[in-house]
């Protein structure tokens, strides 16, 4: 991860995800068991691996955005990504279901943390 500094002097965190950069903002990945998958594999080659804990951003002020795959360790499971403000996740701001697909996913990931900003 690199820290910027911006003419505000507020930390500002890039990473990659993927191969591609996602900016995070405040924000730090405090859990991470996706970036070494490879979601370009079949299903049935990952599933031991696509449980409902692969990534975890944690904003500064404890806004979260998770990934997990539903069902977990089912390979009829999806990807889903939520948006939660204060611990709220019976009703996330921001929920998606992205394909299994790293683009897909940057897509959804930059979305969801779009929506806490």
């Amino acid at each position: 991860m690199k820290n910027h500094k911006n003419t505000k002097e507020e930390s500002i965190i890039e990473t990659t995800l993927f191969g591609q950069p996602l900016a995070l903002g405040d924000a730090r990945i405090t859990y991470d068991s996706l970036s070494p998958l490879d979601l370009r594999q079949p299903v049935d080659a990952l599933v031991d691996d696509l449980g409902e804990d692969l990534l975890q951003i944690t904003c500064a002020n404890g806004d979260i955005v998770d990934v997990g795959w539903y069902p977990a360790w089912n390979a009829q499971g999806r990807l889903r990504v939520v948006a939660v403000r204060e611990q709220d996740w019976e009703a996330p701001v921001f929920s998606a279901q992205p394909d299994k697909d790293p683009q897909a996913l940057l897509q959804a990931l930059r979305a969801a943390l779009a929506s806490l900003g």
